[in-house]
């Protein structure tokens, strides 16, 4: 899993270049003089992706650890992503399931890619416990490939247990956040 994460994380700083560099030499012969003419000239430009992206489906690999999970987010304006996922417990004799909702706002409207600001909230229902967060994250969306999604982010839980069986009222409070989105986009 270690050298999966390291091998994806290379690929994408490649891919993230936003330069292209067009070297071109030119001979030419003046008719009238017979002098010949060498021109060399190099081209800089800046590139960006302007692929429009109206959804796109995420799994967070590193949520595997607790949680089978799957989010569907659809653009609803340039600047706002709405997101809605499940989730089911991956640790054995745990049953239950789990459902989330984000918001992403992209600052500068770049239709899904970039810094964004994300406020979140989800509810589990674990063996009659239900365990409620809400938070909030800010992270980075790429497409290092034409629908091939890569997302970071980093930010802060609030974590809140309710159940009749067992009390886990103590287990209450904030737990940090990280998120790797690996997701496909169209």
């Amino acid at each position: 899993m270690k050298r999966l994460f390291v091998i994806l994380i290379l690929l994408s700083a490649i891919s993230l270049s936003g330069q292209d560099k067009t070297e071109t030499k030119k001979w030419t012969i003046d008719p009238e003089t017979g002098d010949t003419v060498y021109v060399q000239e190099t081209i800089i430009s800046v590139t960006e992706d302007i692929t429009p992206r109206n959804n796109m489906i995420a799994v967070n690999p590193l949520k595997f650890f607790l949680f089978y999970n799957i989010t569907y987010y659809h653009k609803i304006e340039d600047q706002t992503v709405l997101g809605i996922g499940i989730q089911a417990p991956t640790i054995s004799g745990v049953d239950g399931i789990g459902i989330n909702a984000e918001i992403r706002f992209h600052p500068k409207g770049k239709n899904m890619r970039g810094f964004y600001i994300a406020p979140n909230i989800s509810y589990n229902n674990l063996e009659g416990t239900g365990v409620f967060s809400i938070g909030g994250l800010v992270g980075w969306q790429w497409f290092p490939g034409e629908e091939f999604a890569i997302g970071l982010g980093i930010g802060v839980d609030y974590y809140a247990f309710k159940g009749d069986e067992n009390d886990l009222s103590d287990f209450n409070g904030t737990a940090p956040a990280l998120r790797f989105d690996i997701g496909y986009a169209w």
